[in-house]
């Protein structure tokens, strides 16, 4: 959710304050206009401005046949680029997950560009490198703790 003043994520615990966005972007009522007159950016522009680029690929020949159709692949994978993650930050190094890489047409172009084999599947890809400048501060909320976390059984909030 984007809010426009610091009040409301406070209050909502969640959202995220428009002022860390251009101006173009805060306001609503132009967004369909800004989308209909943008052209679509080339899979360049999407890694350009970055030392270092990781895909992260799996094969899903090579699972369990008890995993067959089920997302454990993705959960171990993000457990490892959470831990990449967290040691990127520390070393402060930008670490800048690209959704965009691991679906269709663009799945299949990275593949071809950078020789994957067809069987394998794109699960993560990032972008890594050293900030050209200091991070901006923002509002950052939280949800309290009791907001969505139960006692036994779902729904039970006495705690």
């Amino acid at each position: 959710m984007l809010s426009f003043s610091e009040d409301e994520p406070l209050l909502k615990k969640t959202g995220i304050l428009s002022a860390a966005f251009p101006p173009s972007w805060r306001t609503p009522s132009d967004w369909g206009m800004i989308a209909r007159e943008s052209e679509l950016a080339p899979l360049s522009c999407t890694i350009r401005g970055s030392s270092v680029r990781c895909v992260v690929i799996y094969d899903p020949r090579k699972m369990a046949p008890v995993s067959e159709g089920d997302a454990l692949e993705f959960m171990s994978l993000g457990c490892v680029m959470e831990n990449m993650w967290i040691v990127a930050q520390g070393l402060g190094i930008g670490f800048h997950m690209v959704s965009a890489f691991g679906w269709g047409l663009v799945e299949d172009e990275v593949k071809r560009a950078l020789e994957i084999p067809e069987s394998m599947k794109i699960a993560y890809a990032v972008r890594l490198g050293y900030p050209a400048s200091e991070p901006q501060k923002y509002l950052r909320v939280r949800r309290d703790i009791d907001g969505f976390t139960y006692h036994d059984r779902f729904g039970d909030t006495r705690f």
